[in-house]
């Protein structure tokens, strides 16, 4: 009988573990590529840099210095983002959520001799809304 309920209890104990792996969860959403920084507050690039705008977003790629800068210029309760990728094949988003008017920086370290492509993006609780064209700088 002792043997009989050990048994009953290993199985019980094995299915409550296998239901518990294999029932599906919901998907996580994610941002765009690897790497996800979020911003600290900033008062706008200065000095030479290159920007792209995308409905309610300003993004600007200061090169000397990796910095990435994201404008939240629409109150539509979107994060603003800038997606980048680099050519030899680093990829991510510098995510504003500081509100609507604010400028964010995210301080990157990016290789000196690499292609860097980047462009503006809304997200919803981290999925994609839209996104606007891909701009390319060459370091």
């Amino acid at each position: 009988m002792r043997g009989a309920r050990r048994g009953a209890l290993a199985i019980a104990a094995l299915v409550g573990v296998a239901s518990t792996l294999l029932t599906p969860t919901a998907a996580s959403a994610a941002y765009y590529g690897d790497e996800t920084n979020y911003t600290a507050i900033s008062s706008g690039p200065t000095g030479d840099y290159v920007c792209v705008d995308h409905t309610g977003v300003t993004v600007c790629l200061k090169p000397n210095g990796d910095e990435l800068y994201v404008r939240d210029i629409r109150a539509d309760g979107y994060a603003a983002v800038l997606e980048w990728n680099l050519q030899s094949g680093r990829w991510g988003s510098c995510v504003n959520n500081l509100g609507s008017g604010n400028w964010g920086l995210c301080n990157k370290d990016f290789p000196e001799s690499d292609r860097i492509y980047f462009n503006g993006a809304r997200y919803n609780s981290g999925n994609l809304v839209d996104r606007g064209w891909e701009q390319v700088w060459h370091t």
